[in-house]
């Protein structure tokens, strides 16, 4: 497998050869080639081999090339993995301040010390999507913008207009934690925190008296978007690019869809999905690799990418273009709702190493809790003992 996908330093000429690994960015090919064309004219002794993976080998792959040889030098990840890749040591810190250039929010997903480990790339925000039709039914104009009144809000829903009010994906990739997070909660403080039993008695109402679809607890966010585009639910929470996808799959849903900003927002702390850039530690040229990595996410490129993916740049001049603040529609209000999002959040859920672990333990307390098996006391013990806390 590393064979397949490394000789990232055979050289053809004279030039350093950087090898670049994106995540399924083969829609945008024009755009990539076109700024590696821009780089190698601008850099003559540099060739950038360029290399697309499907994102559900990425993980598997890059762990494969970092561990061997011959490792890629500029690689696209997430920051649940890259966390990860960095506790191994197999990441080269980046020694610089970039506190002028990338918003908060997404710069402390890649923070390490005084430096680090990744340089963010592009974002996404999410939104409260939401059927404006179903909520008159029901006698409201917006979605709750918190979960302290969402039981009232959904038993209304319900009666009104026999819909759920949504369907919050409560055990998948750590959602509680990420719910209490947004609340000012910690990883060491969600054990024994009277916020984290507040926010399971909550959804443990919506759960025992039929409030949310049973699927709650082990279905993914692709259901909670079906669902939505089949007129099961009332609001979701997802980031604004998948207003496209409502639009193209269910349009009588889209005609009858407006967006608010997403819940729980009054601690300045956001819910955000970030792609990075990471250089190995055994990159034979990681100062090339650097320069050529801020260039891919520099105001410029970002905001170039940004008007051909529906996503959100990392730089804050590049979020202050006008683009993200116009409305003609209401994939541009999703838009700019979820930039002004992103613009003043202070900061965003702290990613931690064993963070896939953090999670599926999460996750498994989550769906023990809601379904009686133990009391959320002692889940929650339990939980914390699995994770050594």
């Amino acid at each position: 497998m590393a064979l397949n996908f490394a000789g990232c330093h055979t050289k053809t000429d004279s030039r350093i050869e950087l090898e670049f690994w994106t995540l399924q960015l083969n829609d945008f090919t024009p755009y990539v080639e076109q700024k590696i064309a821009i780089y190698e004219k601008n850099h003559p002794n540099i060739k950038i081999k360029w290399i697309d993976i499907p994102f559900s080998e990425g993980e598997k792959r890059t762990l494969s090339a970092v561990m061997s040889d011959n490792v890629p030098d500029v690689v696209n990840l997430n920051p649940s993995f890259a966390s990860t890749l960095e506790s191994k040591q197999v990441l080269t810190t980046i020694n610089r301040n970039f506190d002028e250039i990338y918003v908060p929010s997404a710069l402390n997903l890649c923070r390490q010390g005084a430096g680090y480990y990744a340089i963010p790339w592009y974002v996404t925000s999410s939104v409260t999507i939401y059927n404006k039709d179903f909520l008159k039914q029901a006698g409201e104009k917006t979605p709750p913008q918190n979960y302290e009144n969402i039981v009232a809000f959904s038993q209304k829903i319900k009666q009104k207009s026999g819909k759920y009010a949504f369907m919050p994906n409560l055990a998948e990739d750590g959602k509680m934690l990420k719910i209490l997070s947004k609340q000012g909660v910690d990883l060491e403080e969600f054990f024994k925190s009277e916020k984290t039993v507040q926010n399971y008695e909550i959804f443990k109402k919506l759960y025992r008296n039929n409030l949310i679809p049973k699927g709650s607890i082990n279905q993914t966010h692709r259901d909670s978007l079906e669902k939505y585009m089949a007129g099961d639910t009332v609001f979701l929470e997802a980031g604004a690019n998948f207003l496209k996808t409502i639009e193209q799959n269910a349009p009588e849903v889209y005609k009858e869809t407006d967006v608010a900003p997403q819940m729980n927002l009054q601690n300045g702390i956001i819910d955000i999905s970030l792609m990075n850039l990471v250089i190995p530690i055994k990159s034979k040229h990681p100062q090339e690799a650097v320069d050529f990595a801020l260039f891919m996410t520099n105001d410029a490129n970002q905001l170039e990418f940004c008007k051909l993916a529906p996503v959100l740049p990392s730089t804050k001049k590049a979020l202050e273009d006008k683009f993200f603040s116009q409305e003609n529609n209401l994939i541009d209000k999703g838009r700019k709702i979820s930039a002004n999002q992103l613009k003043q959040a202070k900061s965003s859920s702290k990613i931690y190493s064993n963070q896939k672990q953090i999670n599926e333990i999460i996750d498994y307390a989550t769906q023990i809790i809601l379904l009686d098996k133990k009391s959320i006391k002692q889940a929650l013990e339990d939980a914390k003992k699995d994770l050594n806390l």
